[in-house]
Parts: structure tokens; C-alpha cells; sequence
């Protein structure tokens, strides 16, 4: 490398970081899921501020004759010791682009708090690069990821089973029933709990004093957009309808409720099998992803 350095960002260097995100994100070939927040560099911008006031992510950029050619971070979670990788975003403007690339990832592992002990990344398919270039730093493949959009909401079912706000009584039974089908998940149910409130909702679906199934649904902060985070039935009663359902109740309040211009569902490519669940109340299939990681 011809006298690159590498050097940690701050927050005075955020706004030049989110411009280059917002651009490299536009094209397929260089975009980063992890990092797509809204569509425009502002909203970025303004995650980046929100995540750093909790010590919740780190950046480092790389530079050449003064300027600076790429620029690559991370998302912590040092409770769970994991941290979801930004990037790495490159311009057009070094040839150099691996030697970059290795440079910044060396750089944000030099940064990383001791507690994190796993790194993932999520970059779109189309970003042969960046996700050949996490395989041949040591990350392994593990899923492809793929993620819905839905920008209308139609009253669609006839006779919609009265799906509920989730009652204080339940909630041992929602914890249960959360972790036994997402059993490695960023999100334990007792989180979802304790994120309850105006902007996040567990609605239920019961049978007697049983939760058949659940759906958590969210606004994000940053872009105000519409977010089902988590849908999940119990395998005996799966092929039912009570996921339609949920979903319909969950974009019922997302869209009438909230009046949010679009949702966003993100799924594991082994639930692509519920595909025309997600397109029959809505939602059409935006961007696929890989999902690769490391752990030490």
C-alpha cells in the first residue's frame, strides 16, 4: 500500500462516513445491509450519533495523501459480545481496494471492545467483493437473508382472530415461546419486554391461556419506518393462518396506527418457505443478503 493510514473516527467524523455509506448503499455492487438505514445520508447520520452516545459503534477510515478513501465500523452489543460490521466502503478513487479493505478490518479489530466475541456481516448478494473478501478473512458463510418491504396495507381477512396487545400475565409465556424458536437471537424475549411501549408492540395470538403465536412490530427511531421484528407460531399449529393473522394485525397498526409509509420484514433464508405468507398481506421481497461470521 502506497502510505495509507488508518485512524479511529469520532463523532466530528460521522457526517463525511454517512455521505459515503449513503452512496456506496445505492448501488448493489457495494451495498451493505447492516448499514441501510433510510435513504438519505441524514438518516444515517443521525443512527450513527444515536448508536455512539451509547457506546453502541465504532468506525475507523482509511487515508491517502490526506484524503480519505474507505471507511469501515461496527455495531456493538457488549452485553451479548457481538457486533454486526459496517462496510467496508471504498471509493472509486484507490485501486487498491483489498489491501484497503484488509487494513480497515485490521484496524477495527485494533478498536473493538474486549468484551466482543463474534463479528457479523450482512452485505447484499450482489457485493461479490465484500462478501468473498469476509471469506477470505476468516468469516464463514452461514445464511442468505432476505428483505420484504411492504409500502400499502389492505384489509384483506374477513374474519381476523382477535389478536391482542400482549397482557403482563403472559409474559412469562411469550419469554418461553420467544427463545424456544429463536434460540440464537440478538433479541431475548425479556428485551422485547422491556422495549414495550408507544412505538413497540408484542401482539399475541391465544387460545384459552395459551400463546399459539406472537408478532413483535416496532417503529425505528431513525427513519420512522415500519419494522416486524419478530413473527413466531408454535410447530404444532404452523399452517394454520395464525402468521397471516399476526402479520395482518401487526401492518394494521404499523400503517392505520402509526401511519408509517412502509414496513420491513427481514427473514433467514430457511423461512423462505413462508414466502407467499409474507406476499399475501403485502409485503414484496426487496434485496437478498449474506450473512457471514467470525468468532474468537
Amino acid at each position: 500500500m502506497n502510505d495509507i493510514t488508518i485512524k479511529q473516527a469520532n463523532a466530528e467524523d460521522f457526517e463525511t462516513i454517512s455521505k459515503l455509506i449513503a452512496d456506496q448503499n445505492k448501488n448493489p455492487d457495494t451495498h451493505c445491509i447492516q448499514s441501510d438505514t433510510g435513504n438519505s445520508y441524514q438518516s444515517i447520520h443521525n443512527e450513527m450519533v444515536r448508536l455512539d452516545s451509547d457506546a453502541g459503534i465504532c468506525f475507523v477510515m482509511a487515508f491517502q495523501n490526506g484524503e480519505m478513501i474507505g471507511t469501515m465500523g461496527c455495531e456493538l452489543d457488549q452485553d451479548l459480545g457481538r457486533g454486526w460490521t459496517r462496510g467496508p466502503f471504498i471509493t472509486s478513487t484507490t485501486d487498491e481496494w483489498e489491501n484497503v479493505a484488509s487494513a480497515l478490518l485490521q484496524g477495527l479489530q485494533n478498536i473493538l471492545p474486549s468484551t466482543i466475541h463474534q463479528l457479523d456481516s450482512f452485505l447484499n448478494i450482489a457485493n461479490e467483493r465484500g462478501n468473498t473478501f469476509y471469506c477470505g478473512h476468516g468469516f464463514q458463510q452461514l445464511r442468505l437473508v432476505h428483505v420484504y418491504v411492504a409500502t400499502t396495507f389492505e384489509n384483506l381477512l374477513e374474519n381476523l382472530h382477535a389478536c391482542q396487545s400482549i397482557d403482563p400475565s403472559q409474559a412469562q409465556n411469550f419469554v418461553a415461546l420467544h427463545e424456544s424458536i429463536f434460540t440464537q437471537t440478538y433479541a431475548t424475549g425479556q428485551r422485547i419486554l422491556d422495549k414495550l411501549g408507544d412505538d413497540h408492540q408484542v401482539f399475541v395470538y391465544t387460545q384459552g391461556d395459551e400463546i399459539l403465536g406472537y408478532v413483535y412490530a416496532a417503529i425505528e427511531e431513525d427513519t420512522g419506518d415500519g419494522s416486524v421484528e419478530f413473527i413466531g407460531v408454535r410447530e404444532e399449529v404452523r399452517g394454520k393462518g395464525i402468521g397471516r393473522q399476526l402479520l395482518h394485525t401487526a401492518l394494521q397498526w404499523l400503517f392505520e396506527g402509526k401511519k408509517v409509509h412502509q414496513a420491513i420484514l427481514v427473514v433467514n433464508d430457511n423461512l423462505t418457505n413462508a414466502r407467499s405468507l409474507y406476499e399475501s398481506v403485502g409485503f414484496r421481497l426487496k434485496y437478498t443478503g449474506i450473512n457471514t461470521r467470525k468468532e474468537w
